[in-house]
């Protein structure tokens, strides 16, 4: 009775686990290619968590001063580095598991106030790559956001035959924590060996005749 009593509680906790939806608010992000300090010092990143995509349970806020703090821990930069380094002498497996975990992404948009101001030296090829960027952005709202009310974004071309761009971003995401699951699983996911595919420690003569 008490393993049952137990396996049940598991069971509900892992469901409620499962259950979390993730809320990430973002508040006057402002990026530019033109000054040396690139990201304003004012914005800030609000993370809630809420169980049964309703019950409100934690809530993380982030901007420019706890990162700073974050960066300058010794243990915590070392950690980095380490990271930074394995991921150099992995990246071509890992940038595949990327763009796999990029298509499962099931980030849903609840509210985006996007502004983009983009220019290169050259005018034409500026004409050219602001309807792209327009384009791919449509498509994405489109495929991630429910209430086109809530969506605003304009892409500025700048011709002042200079290299810039600037960005400034409010919005609400919204992801639910099995699709994180799932990303994880695909980013950690072994490869297998492909078929025909002689195994490390396989002796070169199993195949042969005796």
């Amino acid at each position: 009775m008490v393993f049952l009593f137990v396996l049940l509680l598991i069971t509900v906790i892992i469901l409620l686990f499962l259950s979390i939806k993730i809320r990430i608010q973002i508040v006057n992000f402002r990026f530019t290619s033109q000054n040396t300090k690139h990201i304003n010092n004012d914005y800030k990143l609000l993370i809630k968590f809420y169980i049964l995509s309703r019950i409100p349970i934690m809530k993380i806020v982030i901007n420019k001063e706890k990162i700073e703090k974050f960066k300058s821990n010794e243990y915590i930069e070392n950690k980095i580095k380490n990271i930074n380094l394995k991921f150099i002498q992995n990246r071509n497996r890992f940038d595949k598991r990327v763009f796999k975990a990029i298509k499962k992404l099931n980030l849903q948009i609840k509210n985006i106030n996007l502004n983009i101001d983009f220019g290169t030296e050259n005018a034409s090829l500026t004409a050219i790559i602001v309807p792209i960027i327009s384009t791919v952005i449509a498509i994405i709202i489109k495929k991630k956001m429910k209430k086109y009310e809530n969506q605003k974004y304009i892409i500025n071309p700048i011709y002042i035959n200079q290299n810039l761009i600037n960005i400034a971003l409010s919005g609400i995401f919204e992801i639910k924590m099995i699709h994180i699951i799932n990303i994880i699983y695909i980013l950690n996911k072994k490869e297998g060996v492909k078929e025909y595919e002689r195994t490390s420690n396989r002796r070169s003569y199993d195949y042969g005749y005796e």
